[in-house]
């Protein structure tokens, strides 16, 4: 009797992981031979982005036990950071920029929302904007598949498309080096009729590695800040928080690359 219990678990279980590895996108890093916004209504039904829960700060080294940190004259200070003292950092540094940027009232998902409308308005598209409370929505576990009740547009549409935030902020080579904006995203089209993916693509702007192709476009320099004090200033000390002013490029390179996309070209 155990025994037929435990091959049944074992069956389900095969069953899942076969039901998740079917589900899993298969991701464009290359411009597609036919673009997706291939129907004859010349309309797109466009999620608004959901806006990120939190702006990131992402170090990618730290000095280790067995690396130096800021050499100074005649010694050398801060030889080791911790794991969890790397964790404390990051998570205060994401909590700081997060709100610095939200005391500027800038909204990274509304903003992108906005380029992507335009671009493919300016291709002679008619972009409709449809909204989801919820976009029921996780990375891991769902292969960027909303699992929710697709909104009905008001006229048929060539297909929906559907634009994950999946990280928002800064990176930095060392908490000392400069921050440079980020932004990556997952974007997919659906067919509207059988709600069947049609195409799928990750796509960031930015990052302290410049690469420039199909899916990736290196941050301008100009919105590299120097120091992650500057990169959280106030209105005291300028006209427009800095972070704010790299995030808006960041949205419009990610709209530049997402209509590159869509449209094949």
């Amino acid at each position: 009797m155990r025994r037929r219990i435990f091959k049944g678990w074992i069956a389900a279980f095969a069953l899942l992981l076969a039901g998740c590895a079917s589900d899993k996108p298969e991701i464009s890093y290359a411009l597609p031979d036919h673009k997706p916004l291939d129907g004859a209504h010349k309309r797109v039904a466009l999620f608004t982005v959901t806006e990120p829960d939190v702006y990131d700060v992402r170090v990618l080294r730290y000095p280790g036990p067995d690396s130096p940190g800021i050499t100074l004259p005649g010694r050398i200070v801060g030889t080791t950071v911790t794991v969890a003292g790397r964790q404390a950092d990051q998570a205060s540094r994401t909590l700081r920029l997060s709100q610095s940027i939200k005391e500027w009232n800038f909204h990274v998902g509304r903003t992108l929302t906005d380029d992507i409308k335009k671009r493919l308005e300016s291709a002679g598209y008619t972009v409709e904007e449809v909204h989801v409370a919820d976009h029921r929505h996780t990375t891991a576990y769902r292969n960027h598949k909303y699992l929710g009740t697709y909104p009905a547009p008001s006229q048929p549409v060539d297909a929906y498309v559907h634009v994950y935030v999946e990280f928002a902020g800064y990176t930095a080579a060392t908490p000392t080096q400069p921050y440079t904006p980020t932004l990556e995203v997952f974007m997919d089209v659906v067919n509207p009729d059988t709600k069947v993916r049609k195409y799928a693509t990750s796509l960031v702007y930015g990052g302290p590695v410049p690469v420039e192709d199909a899916n990736n476009l290196p941050a301008d320099p100009k919105y590299t800040v120097r120091d992650f004090e500057w990169l959280c200033a106030g209105p005291a000390e300028c006209e427009e928080n800095p972070a704010v002013k790299g995030l808006r490029a960041a949205s419009s390179g990610i709209a530049d690359l997402a209509t590159k996309h869509l449209l094949a070209h």
